[in-house]
């Protein structure tokens, strides 16, 4: 597969291996537009019942994914630069995207870099930390592995260097009803699964060309155990059977909340740095939050309410913000977590 690949040819190899397919704009990367009467705003008709899907139209991004042959010719041939995206939850597949932006590091890394993990004990060089890829290194050592993926070919991903300097790593999916987890694994790392996309493997667009490094289209591995238990923990659309995180005891529900509140105040100390990013860090800073609101025993609505003037403080419009916080917050809390308990034993002892 050579990266001048024509698209509509590209997108025929990869529904006959079972991949759907969708058209994407070549320079905004986003589905093409829907047609005029799905455009209509407050428009009643579900997507499932759209009529305009059996017919063979585009509309509605993902949802119209396919690997119907035909289909796709005839959608090239109404936009012969379309680029091909994959559609992630209907290919049995997840996407860990990878991103090299220029972006500062958070500013308390040991508890804002991978949310849900106290890095504070670790020992880590901060400033080898540039890209998703360290994150996800970082994310494997905790694990007691010393790479993202282990070298046997059963959890090898198809792995692409995206024209910006990151790496797209598709995987088998390791469960079902994954959906998409923006910042929640950890710093410059999105999942993109269920309803999302990415863009196909060896497809160009006005960017460049998302170049194929290793691994195989055929069948992309599956993820090590530890890789796929921490992707199931925050891409999971429902909360699964585990232990709820508990609220501390009185002595320490104090320092519990006064945590929680720290880590709201330091992260939207650094979203009014931000210039580019913000939207991700303020989910991350919301799935972080919720996952420790039921142990740090504050008032959902207070949190609610903190991390929402967060976003609008940092430049965010407050529909923007609010809807970010609701979100992200709302799959925290489906995850619960328990606090550091070296930080509380720390705070009482001083107490």
């Amino acid at each position: 597969m050579t990266p001048a690949e024509p698209p509509l040819s590209l997108a025929k190899q990869f529904a006959a291996r079972g991949w759907h397919v969708l058209p994407l704009s070549p320079t905004s990367k986003r589905p093409l537009a829907n047609c005029s009467q799905c455009q209509i705003t407050g428009a009643t008709h579900r997507i499932e019942t759209c009529p305009c899907l059996p017919r063979g139209r585009w509309c509605h991004g993902v949802r119209t994914a396919t690997t119907d042959a035909e289909r796709l010719t005839a959608w090239w041939q109404r936009q012969p630069d379309a680029v091909p995206g994959i559609a992630a939850g209907p290919s049995g597949l997840v996407l860990i995207d990878l991103d090299a932006h220029d972006e500062e590091l958070p500013q308390h890394p040991a508890t804002e870099l991978v949310p849900g993990h106290d890095l504070s004990s670790t020992g880590i060089n901060w400033s080898s930390v540039i890209t998703g890829m360290h994150t996800l290194v970082v994310l494997a050592q905790l694990h007691g592995g010393p790479e993202p993926w282990p070298a046997d070919p059963a959890h090898q991903p198809l792995v692409v260097a995206t024209p910006s300097g990151g790496r797209h790593l598709w995987y088998q999916a390791p469960a079902n009803g994954l959906r998409q987890a923006i910042g929640e694994l950890g710093w410059q790392i999105d999942i993109k699964a269920g309803w999302n996309y990415g863009i196909a493997p060896g497809a160009t667009t006005g960017a460049g060309t998302y170049r194929v490094l290793s691994g195989t289209h055929a069948a992309p591995g599956q993820m090590p155990d530890w890789l796929a238990r921490e992707v199931v923990r925050v891409a999971s659309t429902r909360p699964r059977h585990h232990p709820h995180a508990t609220r501390p005891a009185d002595r320490s529900r104090t320092t519990a909340a006064n945590y929680l509140t720290t880590v709201i105040s330091r992260g939207a100390t650094r979203l009014t740095g931000l210039t580019d990013g913000r939207q991700r860090a303020l989910a991350a800073l919301a799935y972080q939050a919720g996952g420790l609101l039921t142990w740090s025993g504050l008032p959902e609505s207070h949190v609610v309410s903190w991390l929402i003037t967060a976003g609008e403080a940092s430049g965010l419009p407050t529909r923007v913000a609010t809807r970010i916080v609701r979100r992200a917050l709302a799959n925290g809390m489906r995850q619960p977590l328990q606090g550091p308990a070296r930080s509380l034993r720390g705070s009482a002892a001083h107490a």
